[in-house]
């Protein structure tokens, strides 16, 4: 099988934590290298929730970087009421680091030279990284075969403002430096998308019935998340982003695209906001909106590769309708 080569740029955070055992348990991925950048929680505790995301499914092959401490200009402000104290839902407050050295621009250009057009890059964080590659050599992300973003809301609210997504807005001018370079084979999954996958709790307890390390962790994570869920929102369950960016890697009928530039707002009320002309693209360089979301093929997916030997019990629970 020739396996799909995969950076994956992260603020872990209890979505992408999910996203990271998502990818590092799909055999279709070879995930060479997690970058970290502080977002949801700041870069060392979010490096440190990384590797305990790999630890907890056996992955200690893969490399973990630590990136941007800061926003290239904003103040930094984390998403700790939305995730946790320690980032994945103030339950194992994780405190191993990782031994790797290098920075994440330090990695990402180096693989990105190793194997050019060979890499895809899935950016699920605020986008310091990728931006600081780009000031300091606006040529190499070029080499990667694709990048993969989940930030932005385009026709629906923004969770951190009206507006704006918190990837974009906890660093806007990374976010527009990022879009104004006009990278090619560039895929931007937004709010519109993400927010059509909802984990209910019905599905919650079915994993928890599954009484694994790896589904206790799940119900232990996304706990935090669904009392602020219901307290911000009164919605039931919780909304897991950032998966949907791998499940799409692995199944590419699970979103659809259309055309659009994308410019990013940096300062007053709308700063973060993302504002996508669908007109006349050719003009500016363009990306691949993401406009709408097969949730049922997604959580399948996600089900069945985090709890593939329970896929008796998970198939049973759809055909009885409890979960999808």
């Amino acid at each position: 099988m020739n396996k799909m080569k995969l950076i994956m740029d992260v603020d872990p955070g209890i979505d992408d934590s999910l996203a990271l055992l998502l990818a590092g348990l799909s055999p279709e991925l070879e995930l060479m290298a997690i970058t970290v950048v502080s977002g949801n929680i700041e870069v060392h505790q979010a490096a440190r929730n990384a590797l305990f995301a790999m630890n907890m499914i056996g992955r200690k092959d893969v490399l973990i970087a630590k990136g941007c401490e800061l926003p290239l200009q904003r103040n930094y402000v984390d998403a700790t009421d939305t995730h946790g104290k320690d980032g994945i839902g103030e339950v194992y407050y994780p405190k191993e680091d990782p031994t790797n050295k290098q920075s994440a621009s330090e990695v990402i250009i180096r693989l990105l030279k190793q194997y050019p057009n060979e890499i895809t890059i899935a950016a699920l964080g605020p986008l310091s990284n990728l931006a600081t590659i780009i000031q300091m050599d606006r040529e190499v992300l070029k080499l990667a075969k694709e990048i993969v973003i989940m930030g932005g809301s385009v026709n629906v609210c923004g969770n951190c403002s009206p507006v704006a997504e918190y990837n974009f807005w906890c660093d806007p001018h990374s976010a527009k430096i990022f879009f104004d370079a006009k990278l090619p084979n560039l895929s931007l999954v937004p709010l519109d998308v993400t927010y059509k996958i909802l984990l209910t709790p019905n599905m919650r307890e079915t994993i928890r019935q599954f009484k694994t390390p790896i589904s206790q962790y799940v119900v232990d994570i996304t706990g935090f998340y669904v009392d602020f869920h219901w307290a911000q929102e009164r919605t039931l369950g919780c909304v897991i982003n950032d998966p949907l960016v791998i499940a799409y890697l692995l199944d590419r009928s699970i979103l659809t695209f259309k055309s659009g530039h994308v410019a990013i707002e940096t300062e007053g009320l709308a700063m973060g906001e993302s504002v996508v002309d669908f007109r006349n693209t050719d003009r500016y360089g363009s990306s691949n909106i993401a406009q709408s979301v097969d949730s049922k093929k997604f959580f399948e997916l996600f089900l069945s590769r985090l709890f593939h030997e329970h896929m008796e019990d998970i198939q049973r629970m759809i055909e009885k309708r409890m979960i999808l």
